[in-house]
């Protein structure tokens, strides 16, 4: 086993054409170049796969025997510090680190010097412009390459089968074992716990050079230009450039404007076949909308269009004051509880009248601002002020 040293996730940097996003450039080989062109941005999912990326690593090393449990305990701290934890989180994560190190187990049984890697950059050049990726965890073994790659998520179910991500990791991770090791398969793993899914698939090691030679490589050469032609489909779902993307709006309006066969009314297979492309123009459309909002909370001016308050909520800010209030003002346990939590604001208003509810609760219910809307100016709310807007919703 080789040493191992401390890689800072969040820290890592991403090359144009990632390993993860192949499946969109390799189909749609302008996007990385148009989606260059909009700001990087982060979100609480991957704030959250990234600590149990780094959950996985420590465990990993502390059951290897790579670190010793003073070192581990030292480090597992501020992990666990983070708002993103929780204690499932260390759970799922054991599930991967279990599968890793049972499979290292069997590598070693038929290869005595068989060696683990965790966190190992891997180079994509032979067919990437400046490529680059990095793998979660790589066997190395006489005949066998397997790389395992740790999915935290649960939104979509992932496969190792024929995976561009993974394939690509495995191209990087041959490249350096072929030097050690007489590799005749590359297996690929993805452990995603959360969602039980542990899948695997095999590829013989010549088919996948094959593979980067003759679909890769040309494709990223075209991606890495920003060439080709624009092609829609499911690769759009996480593409930063789709609410822009005009191949997408044809798509949509392609939909939006086909012939049927009667003009008034659709067929039960006219009806299902709309019913089925729905998804499709829904998930642009909300990633249009979503788009729009975030740059008109930048300040971005939209045509003919205003940001606005949503509706606002009224929330309790002391549960207990309010029982007392209730318990004072004679009203009985079984009329303002629903064992044992108050009822909502509305029940109670209702139970003491709406019109002496806000003298009486004025000191334990807080109205909250509903979050900023994107709407046309005809709309009679007022404008919302900007500042606010970007204070209390900029997440």
């Amino acid at each position: 086993m080789r040493s191992q040293k401390k890689i800072d996730h969040s820290a890592r940097k991403h090359a144009l054409l990632s390993a993860s996003g192949a499946s969109r450039w390799m189909e749609c080989t302008p996007s990385p170049v148009l989606e260059s062109q909009f700001e990087e941005t982060s979100s609480s999912y991957a704030e959250e796969g990234t600590l149990a990326h780094e959950f996985a690593e420590l465990n990993l090393k502390l059951e290897l025997d790579l670190i010793s449990k003073s070192e581990y305990d030292k480090a597992i701290k501020p992990f666990r510090d983070n708002h993103h934890y929780t204690d499932d989180m260390e759970e799922y994560v054991q599930i991967h680190v279990d599968y890793v190190v049972q499979q290292f187990t069997e590598a070693k049984r038929r290869t005595e010097d068989a060696i683990i890697m965790i966190e190992e950059k891997v180079d994509l050049t032979d067919y990437i412009p400046e490529g680059f990726g990095t793998c979660d965890d790589t066997i190395l073994a006489d005949g066998i390459l397997e790389v395992i790659d740790f999915k935290y998520g649960k939104g979509v179910r992932v496969s190792a089968a024929d995976n561009s991500q993974l394939k690509l990791y495995g191209l990087g991770a041959l490249r350096a074992a072929e030097i050690l090791y007489d590799i005749h398969t590359v297996r690929l793993t993805i452990v995603q716990p959360r969602i039980d899914n542990i899948s695997s698939w095999e590829i013989d090691a010549q088919a996948l050079k094959d593979w980067g030679e003759e679909e890769v490589r040309p494709r990223a050469e075209l991606a890495f230009e920003g060439e080709g032609t624009l092609k829609a489909g499911e690769w759009c779902r996480f593409c930063k450039a789709a609410p822009r993307c005009s191949a997408l709006a044809d798509q949509a309006m392609e939909i939006a404007k086909k012939d049927f066969a009667d003009p008034e009314l659709l067929t039960d297979e006219e009806l299902i076949e709309n019913y089925m492309k729905f998804g499709e123009i829904q998930s642009w459309m909300n990633s249009v909308s979503a788009y729009l909002l975030k740059e008109a909370l930048s300040g971005k001016s939209w045509p003919e269009h205003k940001l606005v308050a949503g509706r606002s909520n009224r929330v309790w800010t002391d549960k207990e004051k309010a029982e007392e209030i209730l318990k004072k003002k004679k009203f009985a346990k079984k009329d303002y509880l629903s064992t044992p939590t108050l009822l909502g604001i509305g029940a109670i208003e209702k139970l003491v009248g709406k019109s002496k509810f806000p003298e009486v609760f004025k000191d334990v219910v807080d109205k909250l601002i509903g979050k900023p809307t994107l709407v046309h100016q005809s709309d009679n709310r007022p404008e919302y002020v900007l500042t606010e807007a970007k204070d209390d919703f900029a997440d």
